[in-house]
């Protein structure tokens, strides 16, 4: 409790010296495989649910160019997050803030200090464990990212999240074959909607390919949802 306590403190002393004032850019980069869904990069003040198969995956290349760009991100409640999959996926580590410690099921003031400071704080906010999160606290939150024109990305269920948009997964791994072999890659169709999405839009990525990188596939796996 120490320990989340005195990360809360480091967290409400970076807000505090953030300007919440004019922005200078109205999105973040993206990185290219997604750049289909994302042509004019993240939209700031948006809510993003990233659900499927690949959504710890995904949610990692939507944050990598915008921390390659000098964009800090903060994780919280996402259990089992690894820190050498965010890197191969092309996030920079040295801007990657991850909360271990999630508020409870009850701790709702909790989450509303811990969120409130991590969307000041970043540009990017990934939040898991959504259904703990009660509704006035969440609408409080998604306000903030707004004023702030941070980006919140919610991980499975969005809970009393109201999410702009919605990225779903749909995975299959090379390289198996009768039930033995080794892992290649992983190629990965997505699909992106929502209300600020005239019609979905689809892309398939190698999430990595033989070679380790994330890059667009060439022959796309199939439509999602």
């Amino acid at each position: 409790m120490a320990a989340a306590r005195e990360a809360l403190a480091r967290f409400e002393a970076i807000g505090a010296r953030v300007d919440p004032g004019v922005l200078i850019e109205r999105s973040l980069p993206v990185h290219p495989a997604l750049a289909t869904l994302f042509p004019a990069g993240l939209p700031r003040g948006a809510t993003i649910a990233v659900t499927g198969d690949a959504a710890v995956s995904s949610a990692f290349v939507l944050l990598s160019a915008a921390t390659r760009a000098g964009s800090w991100s903060g994780v919280v409640g996402v259990a089992g997050l690894g820190a050498r999959a965010a890197a191969e996926a092309g996030v920079d580590l040295c801007r990657l803030i991850m909360v271990r410690d999630a508020p409870g099921h009850r701790d709702d003031e909790r989450w509303a200090q811990v969120l409130g400071a991590l969307v000041d704080g970043f540009d990017l906010v990934v939040v898991g464990m959504a259904e703990r999160v009660r509704p006035v606290t969440a609408r409080r939150v998604q306000a903030r990212v707004q004023v702030r024109g941070s980006v919140l990305v919610v991980l499975g269920d969005p809970g009393p999240f109201s999410c702009d948009l919605r990225l779903v997964s749909r995975a299959r791994w090379e390289g198996l074959g009768d039930g033995h072999g080794h892992l290649r890659s992983r190629e990965v169709a997505v699909v992106l909607d929502g209300r600020r999405v005239p019609r979905p839009r689809r892309s398939s990525l190698c999430l990595p390919d033989a070679a380790g990188r994330v890059v667009p596939a060439l022959a796309p796996l199939g439509r999602v949802g």
